[in-house]
């Protein structure tokens, strides 16, 4: 059965550029499995406590060429006082001052996140599955983000190692997703995940110290360790051992 208005997702949209404005209007203003409730400039971020009080979205996009601190410093206050809502945050380039405040934006909060460069989010299907994810309350990163996010992470030798794709499939099995799942979410075919997998494990396997342990909880623990979510830890490990 289809979504109805009533039951899609309330999205609010903060675009930097007016031509991609009008792009989202005409995109996901007939789309069923979205209510878009706004969409305005990016630099109404410093209304952005407002729009959420008085709009009440599900999940806030937010697409800009460059990050700033002040957007930063907004996204998180809703994330701490809104943990229902989920953040898209769509970036044009980024710098390494950038990948420390989304790492610390990303352990903000319990809300479900996606981290984007605009070149990778190319497809009206791919936008649509990311904006019902993050209602879930899942995690999605780009793995050319999540590659440099975990870049400055010496204590994780096992996750250095990882290829971006690797790191993107990890970040997706860490959240308790099937290779299914991750698969339809990546538009991958399932062998190729398992193949990203098993390359994952043989990492994995070269510390002596895992070879009798599950290594797939191991790699979502280690992840989720080094992610430092210890409120998500428990509930992805307890689903992580079942799910192929």
């Amino acid at each position: 059965m289809k979504p109805t208005k009533s039951d899609s997702v309330r999205l609010y949209v903060l675009e930097e550029q007016e031509l991609y404005r009008e792009l989202y209007r005409s995109v996901l203003t007939n789309k069923t499995a979205v209510e878009l409730l706004e969409v305005t400039s990016s630099s109404e971020i410093v209304n952005l406590k407002r729009a959420v009080s008085e709009l009440s979205p599900d999940v806030l996009l937010l697409s800009t060429k460059r990050l700033e601190a002040g957007s930063v410093e907004a996204l998180e206050q809703v994330r701490t006082n809104n943990p229902g809502v989920g953040i898209i945050l769509v970036l044009m380039h980024y710098s390494a001052q950038d990948i420390d405040m989304l790492r610390r934006l990303a352990l903000k909060g319990e809300g479900g996140m996606a981290l984007f460069l605009k070149q990778s989010l190319d497809q009206v299907d791919q936008l649509l599955r990311t904006i019902l994810a993050v209602r879930q309350g899942q995690v999605i990163l780009d793995p050319q983000l999540a590659s440099f996010m975990f870049a400055g992470k010496p204590e994780c030798p096992f996750l250095k190692q990882l290829t971006s794709r690797e790191l993107e499939i990890l970040s997706l099995l860490a959240q308790g997703y099937t290779n299914a799942a991750i698969a339809q979410t990546l538009f991958i075919d399932i062998k190729t995940v398992e193949h990203h997998l098993n390359s994952m494990y043989s990492k994995l396997k070269a510390d002596a110290g895992y070879n009798d342990k599950h290594l797939r909880v191991s790699a979502a623990r280690l992840y989720l360790e080094t992610m430092g979510e210890p409120r998500r830890r428990e509930e992805a490990l307890a689903t992580a051992g079942s799910r192929r």
